[in-house]
């Protein structure tokens, strides 16, 4: 009996003695992967930089550099980490461990995920190629404008400048996705300069679209408007190239002053603005406001031309349509897919396919642009036809006139583009 006791006493402490040993071994193991995943070391927390409160970089070491995760920011990046691996709340989307590191800000976990290096390549190659196409058919379109001065009225001068803008854009992003290496890392000036002249390029794009947009409205509401067109265009150039400046100026300022102000941290993750805040603050919200401003001055176009025809002489309204049809087919062309990206962005709802699909047609932005203004516009292909730049012979079915409108319209734009 006694024995018996003992042996019992010896098996419960063996059985406590392997219990606390495998307790322990758990517990240091997730300690250890623990650290592992932290992008600061213990007791230091990320200051909205690449480096955390003791001054280190985060540490994390990525191929094609990090992107960040904030769950305060975009409720569809909830994660937590289970067994190493980072998931997703929701849709179950791990990413292994060593290609991320959380920590701590404002009491708030966010994580840094590394770019999938395969994915990222392909995706840039990919649409890298497709700038190039659409630089090259933008380029031709410039060309074009160039050659026949015919084109050149107010509008097509704001037209030019919105596609010369809309170019430099293009160049840039296919610099930054298909020589990355020549870029270096997202703090090099390289980087930085990319970022700040695209941004420039970009919202003189959508500044000269506002442009060409006030410049319709103008001709259909205005029969005699007040102010001629050689000072309107001094107006024009003023507020299509120095109204980007005025915000490029304020990024640059508030990029490196120091305060609590919202910064745009360009440079942080990537060489374009690090967080959801700072690019509605900084890019789509003027976007936004600029687009609706094109709204209004289209819908407000069509009303008139709609309801007031009996303003305008048969050629006269014949020619403002087709200016103001013209133009809304640039707009939807040019404008469109930022309305949905800017809607989609400030919902949140953006996923993974609506990104590829508006990459693609943003990328082909410049081809769309050639078939409209040049390719399908008869006026351009008659006046290339007749006037056969470089020795270049066209088809002479563009020299055909069979459509009457086209040679109403060059007369009437040409008037219509001398009236004051």
């Amino acid at each position: 009996m006694t024995k018996t006791r003992a042996t019992r006493s010896t098996f419960n402490a063996s059985q406590f003695f392997i219990l606390f040993v495998t307790i322990f071994l758990l517990w240091t193991t997730g300690t250890s992967r623990a650290e592992n995943n932290q992008c600061c070391s213990e007791g230091h927390l990320w200051n909205r930089s690449k480096f955390c409160t003791d001054g280190s970089h985060i540490q994390l070491y990525c191929a094609n550099h990090f992107y960040m995760i904030d769950p305060v920011l975009n409720p569809q990046d909830n994660f937590t980490v289970i067994n190493g691996s980072l998931t997703f709340i929701g849709n179950l989307h791990a990413v292994d461990e060593g290609k991320f590191c959380v920590t701590t800000h404002n009491e708030t976990p966010v994580a840094f995920i590394c770019f999938d290096e395969e994915f990222l390549e392909s995706r840039f190659d990919v649409f890298g190629v497709l700038n190039i196409i659409s630089a090259l058919f933008l380029i031709v379109t410039i060309l074009v404008y160039i050659i026949l001065p015919e084109l050149r009225d107010l509008q097509g001068k704001a037209i030019l400048s919105a596609i010369v803008s809309l170019t430099a854009a293009y160049i840039i992003l296919t610099v930054q996705q298909i020589l990355p290496d020549l870029i270096g890392s997202t703090t090099d000036h390289i980087c930085l300069t990319l970022a700040f002249l695209l941004y420039y390029t970009l919202l003189c794009t959508f500044f000269w679209l506002n442009m060409v947009a006030f410049d319709v409205w103008k001709s259909v509401w205005f029969q005699h408007f007040p102010i001629k067109n050689n000072t309107l265009y001094i107006i024009f150039c003023l507020i299509g190239w120095g109204g980007p400046i005025c915000f490029l100026i304020a990024t640059l300022i508030t990029q490196y002053a120091e305060g609590t102000h919202i910064k745009p941290r360009i440079g942080e993750s990537s060489c374009w603005f690090a967080g959801y805040q700072e690019k509605w603050v900084y890019f789509y919200g003027p976007v936004a406001f600029l687009l609706t401003w094109n709204l209004i001055y289209f819908s407000m176009t069509f009303w008139r031309l709609s309801h007031v025809q009996s303003a305008y002489s048969g050629s006269r309204l014949r020619v403002l349509r087709f200016k103001c049809l013209l133009y809304t087919k640039l707009f939807i062309v040019m404008g469109v897919t930022w309305i949905f990206e800017v809607m989609s962005f400030a919902s949140g709802a953006e996923t993974y396919y609506y990104w590829i699909v508006t990459d693609i047609l943003n990328s082909l932005q410049g081809v769309l642009i050639f078939i409209l203004l040049v390719f399908l516009r008869k006026r351009v292909r008659k006046l290339l036809a007749k006037k056969k730049p470089c020795g270049i012979t066209f088809p002479r079915s563009w020299t055909a006139g069979e459509d009457l409108e086209c040679d109403s319209i060059l007369q009437e734009e040409l008037e219509l583009s001398q009236s004051t």
